[in-house]
């Protein structure tokens, strides 16, 4: 039953024409549209803006005072603990209510969670704000606060579930629709057969290593899988390397990618993934359409729709949603990630600055080193003989205190 739901897609993949035009490294994408129209292509003198890569995929993390930053990221001492982390509070507590508002107060933080906000917060004030200034990250700093648990989320959208990276003033509803993202989906939706080629070829030449590279999530169920492209601001060279066309693609049109990822998704035929919120607001994503069978759709806040072969479908993760597919092949998409419309550019480059920093932290790429004191005395205690010198001895015996994180999530 596997082996010819694979080969339904992999003929409908095959029914896509321009799928398999052969094109070098160098060359541009030619949109398939475009060309059955004799319109000027990207490789033609009259295209304009359609070679420009995709950039601002992450903040240089240098820059003003990074000398101090760049010591503290070369010592030794790694995060404390294992895996990843929770970066906010472990639970909120609402201890006071009066006529006018509610205050929330955050239990502290563990050991790792006040490393990593000691870090990001000291870098964000040193490289982004110097940058953009305050003003235009007023509302980043918000976002901080909600990570943290000091600001309290409004309430949301009936449907929508966030907690706790919570952006603020930001348009939130389940569906979007193609002319309100500007003309970059488009784009995409004319090079889909590049897509839908080399996926086709991936089928024919090498499913196993398709099956192998793929992701399973248990909350999304064992019907659904996705082969990553990329994730948190980075290209999956592996992976990228089997679709050098779509990565081209992508980059081409200026598609405005968030930190979460490009993923070629695959449900299974007869199954489902059930109800639930990637609880962010500040993406939406895109699922463009690569072999889509009858009786397969995606409800969205309470409303279902179908995908669309050759098309794109956006929407808000945030709400609730879930996916069916209750015909006999395997359907597949292309997931693209991308920043919230309402963001400015100030607002995504320091949200990828954010995100880059947790990721690098997480990896152990930013090592924490304590903060120097500013104070005469306790700079003395520090380096005085008698008193609490640092050296690495110190540092790693403190390592893994009150670093319990089991069950948590990193945000």
């Amino acid at each position: 039953m596997a082996a010819v739901a694979t080969a339904t897609a992999t003929l409908r993949l095959r029914n896509c024409g321009f799928a398999t035009l052969p094109m070098s490294s160098e060359q541009k994408i030619p949109s398939p549209s475009r060309l059955a129209k004799g319109l000027p292509t990207a490789s033609s003198p009259s295209a304009s803006g359609n070679a420009s890569a995709l950039s601002g995929s992450g903040l240089a993390i240098a820059g003003a005072g990074a000398v101090a930053v760049a010591m503290r990221r070369k010592n030794a001492r790694a995060p404390s603990g294992r895996g990843g982390v929770s970066l906010a509070a472990e639970a909120t507590t609402e201890v006071a209510k009066t006529e006018t508002e509610t205050v929330a107060l955050a239990k502290p933080l563990n050991d790792r969670q006040a490393q990593f906000w000691e870090m990001l917060e000291e870098d964000f004030m040193e490289d982004v704000v110097p940058e953009f200034g305050e003003e235009a990250l007023e509302r980043v700093f918000d976002f901080i606060k909600y990570c943290k648990y000091e600001k309290k989320i409004p309430d949301l959208p009936k449907g929508q579930e966030i907690d706790p990276e919570f952006f603020p003033g930001l348009r939130a509803k389940p569906w979007w629709e193609k002319e309100e993202l500007g003309d970059w989906v488009d784009k995409v939706v004319d090079g889909l057969p590049y897509v839908q080629g080399e996926l086709a070829d991936l089928l024919e030449d090498d499913e196993a290593g398709l099956i192998n590279d793929s992701i399973n999530n248990k909350m999304m169920g064992e019907g659904w899988s996705g082969f990553r492209l990329q994730r948190q601001g980075t290209w999956i060279k592996r992976n990228a390397d089997r679709f050098p066309r779509t990565v081209q693609l992508l980059k081409e049109t200026k598609a405005p990618l968030a930190m979460r990822g490009v993923i070629v998704a695959r449900q299974t035929p007869f199954s489902q993934v059930g109800a639930h919120s990637d609880g962010r607001n500040m993406m939406l994503t895109a699922h463009f359409g690569l072999s889509i069978p009858e009786d397969c759709s995606i409800t969205v806040g309470g409303e279902e729709r179908p995908w669309i072969d050759d098309d794109a479908i956006i929407l808000d993760t945030s709400f609730i949603h879930s996916t069916k597919n209750e015909s006999d092949e395997d359907r597949f998409v292309l997931i693209v990630d991308f920043w919230h419309p309402d963001l400015t550019i100030p607002e995504e480059e320091a949200l990828e600055f954010i995100y880059d920093f947790r990721t690098k932290f997480e990896q152990g790429k930013i090592k924490y080193v304590p903060k120097m004191p500013t104070d005469f005395f306790e700079t003395l205690e520090l380096y005085a003989a008698w008193g609490g010198a640092y050296t690495e001895e110190k540092a790693y015996a403190n390592q893994g205190k009150d670093d319990s994180r089991e069950g948590k999530r990193w945000w």
